[in-house]
């Protein structure tokens, strides 16, 4: 009983709660974010969150948002002079901010990498990054495509490594096992090409952030080819 009447007496603040909730979202955290354990990390009962966030969707989408505004600022951090930057630069920059700020919090990286807030940060942040392509050269209408298949690309990825880190560490050794043994095992003459590259596809299933920066480098590399021929157009 005392320890539900200290709860009760828990005064909650909308920023209190946010700040609870990221750390829930972080690995240190538990990588789990329910009302149950936000309420235990609170030192308050859980129904009282309801009276800041109507529901569990409206808290993700709030964090979301913080979220992006933390990818703006490391990514104004890592490139301060973004006016003079090169397109290629500014999204690279871009990408790689996205994907750190929502792999801090990977819990929230799965809920949240699918989701849109239209926050005036958000919408800045289309705003610029259209901008930034259509300075380069594309017409608008396919800048904004090429800004919509970088986003989606970076975010789609993010999620898949904080899926995967969330997991328990048995789960994550059977599917590493399955590369290093089943994979690498491979009779040679029915398998030639996955025998001869399992080795290397074994050190790219630990390295997501190498593969991040393949994919990266190789979208960027078709969109510069489409930016030289509208150029030329």
């Amino acid at each position: 009983m005392a320890e539900q009447s200290s709860k009760r007496r828990v005064t909650l603040s909308r920023e209190s709660i946010l700040e609870a909730a990221l750390r829930l979202c972080s690995p240190e955290g538990g990588g789990q974010l329910t009302f149950s354990r936000l309420g235990k990390e609170l030192g308050a009962d859980p129904t009282a969150v309801y009276r800041h966030f109507r529901d569990k969707d409206e808290l993700v989408l709030a964090l979301t948002d913080l979220t992006i505004q933390e990818g703006i600022e490391l990514a104004r951090a890592a490139l301060p002079d973004r006016a003079s930057a090169d397109w290629r630069t500014r999204l690279t920059v871009t990408a790689r901010s996205v994907r750190t700020s929502y792999l801090a919090r990977p819990a929230l990286a799965v809920l949240a990498a699918a989701r849109t807030t239209a926050s005036p940060a958000e919408t800045d942040s289309v705003e610029e990054l259209i901008s930034v392509l259509h300075d380069a050269g594309l017409p608008v209408i396919e800048a904004a495509e090429s800004y919509r298949a970088l986003l989606d690309m970076t975010l789609a990825m993010t999620q898949y490594t904080a899926a995967f880190s969330i997991l328990d560490r048995s789960t994550q050794e059977k599917d590493e096992a399955a590369w290093a043994l089943k994979y690498g095992m491979l009779p040679a003459e029915e398998y030639p090409m996955l025998h001869r590259s399992a080795p290397r596809l074994t050190e790219l299933f630990r390295d997501d952030d190498g593969v991040f920066e393949l994919v990266l480098a190789t979208f960027l590399d078709g969109l510069a080819v489409r930016i030289d021929a509208a150029r030329k157009a």
